[in-house]
């Protein structure tokens, strides 16, 4: 303690109870409930398509959402699908929803193995396609006393394509 001096002891003190406060508060957060709402193709290229993707994020928690960013993986049947990153700030209220946009790329390799998948399946029960099995991943980036979290989610689902 000799070479500290005293007149920054209350400072490293502050600085420590700041951090541990901060820390508090990130880790009471829930993390956000997030469902797919709504796709739609946006462009398609030579070697992916881009779709825009809505999404429904749900916050459980009595705090508002201040949302810096937002990254997600969609899975079809198990299969990578499309990911894609979204970048604007947006706030959602304590036990509130918003609808997200999100733009997401898709590999034109892996949309066609999807369909081969699809059409396989669909061949071998009287022309019925059976539902997709869809699973969404990601984090929600938020911003809390000063500091960035990210926060977890997943969500999985059916998409009847009869």
């Amino acid at each position: 303690m000799k070479n500290i001096s005293r007149a920054a002891i209350p400072f490293i003190f502050l600085f420590t109870y700041f951090l541990f406060i901060a820390g508090c508060a990130l880790t009471s957060l829930e993390s956000p409930e997030v469902t797919l709402a709504d796709v739609q193709v946006s462009e398609i290229r030579s070697f992916e398509t881009v779709f825009l993707v809505q999404l429904r994020v749900q916050n459980p928690n009595e705090k508002p959402l201040d949302i810096e960013g937002l990254s997600c993986e969609m899975e079809l049947d198990g299969r990578k699908f499309a990911s894609g990153l979204q970048g604007a700030q947006q706030t959602i209220p304590p036990y509130g929803t918003a609808l997200v946009p999100v733009e997401v790329y898709a590999s034109v390799i892996d949309m066609v193995g999807s369909a081969i998948s699809m059409v396989k399946s669909a061949s071998k029960k009287e022309a019925q396609f059976e539902d997709v099995n869809y699973k969404l991943s990601g984090t929600v980036n938020v911003k809390m006393s000063g500091f960035s979290h990210k926060l977890p989610f997943e969500s999985s689902g059916k998409i009847d394509l009869n």
